[in-house]
């Protein structure tokens, strides 16, 4: 079961929103996440976002989790 929520912040305005994706830290720390589309729910701008740009949230608690080692 998915674990995270991955968030990006947008360049454009600075709001920080949910992209939908939903993933486990092991998934991600062995994911390539390059070239993903989000488009910002604040101001419309469509923009790339690689894995460096995802911030992860815990589905359950909602707070941040750490970005797990690349090893």
């Amino acid at each position: 079961m998915a674990r995270v929520a991955l968030y990006v912040g947008c360049r454009t305005c600075g709001e920080v929103f949910d992209t939908g994706l939903r993933t486990d830290t092991t998934s991600f720390a062995r994911g390539t996440f390059a070239a993903n589309y989000h488009t910002c729910p604040r101001c419309g701008t469509t923009q790339t976002y690689r894995k460096a740009d995802y911030r992860l949230v815990d589905v359950r608690t909602g707070q941040a989790v750490p970005p797990p080692d690349r090893g």
